[in-house]
């Protein structure tokens, strides 16, 4: 079972995003992606779960074409935004919001929805006292746990993850890390890491593939990246890295 982008290429007018793009996700594997601001990262991953529209016959789900669709398709490959804030209606509580596609994706009967929503709770380590709580009242790690509780509960095969420990502390980046690790495991789910952070990278990833201009410019199994990066821009995140620099430098 995998996910593919096979020379896929988007521009808006004069501007190419993305030039020939070709990249696959496995099961129970973590693919992570680098690159400077502008280079294509979020397009690729937004054009492969169906946020932007891609060209015809440059998406593949088990070699076969494949046409992601929102409302359709999260079952397969889900996004799950940068900002959980954001994402996350101010309305709900976070037992609701993890109800929500349990009700419109598996159309799940109340009582069933809700005890999925619980127990998703619980793997993400939040208790019955945040489960009543709206967003504004949660802390930024509790409110990242639940945008993935319910990412979760779409049970997609592949989970697009844009920058997901950029906004938090340290402690909590460590748990968050953590956490994906177990996910991974137990849901036997692919994962596409977005980070600017290539130390994240090197404590999730299977692979890292390095983005420059809208093209992949490197791709390798970590270890081997670490140990002999090749291109100019790998090399240099790579030099970074060892002295724990902010990843604005590479802006």
């Amino acid at each position: 079972m995998t996910m593919q982008a096979r020379h896929l290429s988007i521009a808006y007018g004069s501007n190419q995003v993305l030039s020939q793009v070709s990249l696959t996700l496995h099961p129970s594997r973590t693919t992570g992606l680098v690159g400077r601001s502008g280079c294509g990262k979020s397009t690729l991953a937004k054009a492969m779960t169906g946020i932007i529209p891609a060209p015809q016959e440059t998406l593949f789900h088990n070699d076969q074409i494949f046409f992601p669709d929102l409302s359709k398709t999260g079952n397969i490959i889900h996004y799950m935004w940068q900002d959980p804030l954001a994402a996350l209606s101010p309305f709900l509580s976070a037992l609701d919001l993890i109800c929500e596609p349990l009700k419109a994706i598996h159309k799940l009967p109340k009582a069933e929805r809700q005890r999925q929503a619980r127990d998703l709770l619980n793997m993400v380590g939040l208790n019955a006292t945040c489960s009543v709580k709206r967003p504004h009242q949660l802390s930024g790690g509790q409110c990242q746990r639940v945008a993935l509780a319910r990412a979760l509960a779409v049970k997609p095969r592949f989970l697009v993850l844009d920058e997901p420990l950029s906004a938090l502390d340290l402690v909590t980046q460590e748990q968050i890390t953590s956490l994906l690790r177990k996910v991974r495991a137990e849901m036997n789910m692919g994962l596409l890491i977005i980070s600017h952070d290539l130390q994240t990278l090197a404590k999730l990833a299977d692979d890292i593939a390095v983005m420059d201009g809208g093209r992949i410019v490197e791709h390798k199994e970590t270890h081997e990246f670490f140990a002999a990066p090749e291109h100019q821009l790998s090399r240099r995140f790579v030099e970074i890295s060892k002295y724990s620099a902010p990843a604005a430098a590479l802006n």
